[in-house]
């Protein structure tokens, strides 16, 4: 499972500036929604205007920040002469053809088309793609509301609301009153298959009451069988219980908090797993790459993550990763 993180998306654009700076482009527009925090952050690195789809066709009046002035000044949209129209990835290509299709004749010629990230290394239906990545992906902006969700596992706590505190979580009042009342984190937008959590089955009543109240959708609850929080805590289940479900689920992914938790869901089942405490997918085949080839992963590591990282903690890094090569 390929995964893109906001700050995936930062690094990328910038490390593929050199396609993007030497064409003198001075407006950027984006295909909302998912093509405007990159059409932005193009904008800003090129210091040019940035402006939507919908405004760019309007022929709105385009408007700067106060600290600092665009390289090229430009008051309407229609101005610009050299444009370049940006989506976050392109699979079928139907987004961006929709898209031009809206832009009238007489200034498509001065349109270039760009996604960031597309799953194929050779792509007519876009002028220029910055990076390919291969299905399947997900991306952090769309992971809660992308079609995978419907062949998913979710845990509930971290992940749908918030985790209790630890006054909280007594087992008694104060823990119903919470799972009553839990402030949501992230609402999936389609139906969920499996929501596993290490919540008691006495629960039950409360956990679909809030479900319901915040209008979650799935098709199996599975909660944990035990009789108290003490007995849970003394077996120590959690992931054994969530990676059993899983591993018999045929499902693609799981989704989970607590980043030992989904180390451990991960190693038990050999499948993907996403971590929202620390915005991580846990991905068995780079586990297994690891086992493999020790050697291998490090230069990759070099190529793909320390050209990303400041000079002075490179030299820090360096000796380190030397050693590590050399061991190997």
């Amino acid at each position: 499972m390929n995964y893109k993180s906001f700050a995936d998306l930062s690094i990328d654009i910038n490390n593929n500036l050199f396609k993007l700076n030497d064409e003198d482009y001075d407006l950027i527009v984006g295909i909302p929604r998912s093509g405007m925090i990159p059409a932005y952050m193009i904008g800003l690195y090129l210091n040019v205007h940035v402006t939507s789809l919908d405004s760019f066709i309007n022929n709105d009046k385009l408007t700067s920040g106060v600290s600092r002035n665009t390289k090229t000044p430009l008051v309407f949209a229609i101005d610009a002469q050299k444009v370049l129209l940006v989506d976050d990835s392109i699979v079928t290509g139907k987004a961006m053809q929709l898209a031009l299709q809206r832009i009238p004749d007489n200034i498509k010629n001065r349109i270039t088309t760009c996604a960031i990230y597309s799953d194929k290394k050779n792509k007519p239906d876009v002028d220029i793609y910055l990076e390919y990545v291969k299905r399947p992906r997900v991306f952090e902006w769309n992971i809660f509301h992308a079609r995978l969700m419907k062949n998913a596992c979710l845990d509930i706590d971290g992940v749908l609301c918030i985790d209790p505190t630890e006054d909280e979580n007594d087992d008694g009042d104060n823990y119903i009153h919470f799972m009553l009342n839990a402030k949501p984190l992230h609402i999936p937008s389609t139906k969920i298959k499996a929501l596993v959590t290490s919540r008691l089955e006495k629960y039950r009543p409360q956990t679909e009451q809030w479900l319901n109240t915040h209008n979650i959708q799935y098709d199996e609850l599975i909660m944990l069988d035990l009789p108290s929080k003490k007995e849970r805590q003394k077996l120590g289940v959690h992931s054994e219980h969530k990676a059993d479900y899983y591993s018999k689920s045929g499902l693609d992914l799981f989704v989970e908090s607590a980043p030992a938790q989904a180390l451990d869901i991960m190693t038990a089942t050999g499948k993907p797993v996403f971590c929202t405490g620390n915005n991580r997918m846990y991905d068995p085949t780079l586990s297994r790459a690891l086992m493999k080839s020790p050697t291998s992963l490090l230069k990759q590591w070099e190529h793909s993550i320390a050209i990303k990282l400041p000079v002075s903690l490179k030299r820090i890094i360096k000796p380190i990763y030397n050693t590590l090569l050399t061991r190997n």
